[in-house]
């Protein structure tokens, strides 16, 4: 079952404070995937994806959560295996274009980290 809207809400917060805290980084939750993606939106300097990632999480609202849904709802790549997973689908104003996202939230000692999983044009 897909999360509340406060469920996500707090998901995206999260997300959003999680890139604050390590200055925009993120880290690949599947790194051929997500950098493919990347390619195809024509992002390939790591300041632009960081850009892209943060304009990204200011769009999103909680209303645009779809999915995933058990049993797909958990990350199977390692290293972060067993995370929750957050899908988006919203129409970016700065991409001008529909997009998805799926991200994992992964606490590492003291912060959060913000795992991307998905981040491409809409293929629904």
């Amino acid at each position: 079952m897909i999360l509340s809207n406060q469920e996500s809400a707090d998901a995206l917060s999260a997300a959003k404070q999680a890139l604050e805290d390590y200055g925009g980084n993120f880290w690949f939750g599947n790194l051929t995937k997500v950098e493919s993606e990347f390619c195809e939106l024509s992002l390939f300097d790591k300041s632009e994806r960081m850009m892209a990632i943060d304009v990204a999480l200011q769009e999103i609202t909680p209303a645009a959560r779809r999915g995933p849904n058990p049993p797909d709802d958990m990350s199977a790549h390692p290293p972060f295996r067993g995370l929750q997973l957050y899908a988006f689908l919203w129409d970016s104003m700065e991409l001008r274009r529909r997009m998805y996202m799926k991200f994992a939230l992964s606490p590492d000692c003291k912060k959060t980290r913000l795992v991307v999983y998905s981040f491409h044009e809409t293929r629904y």
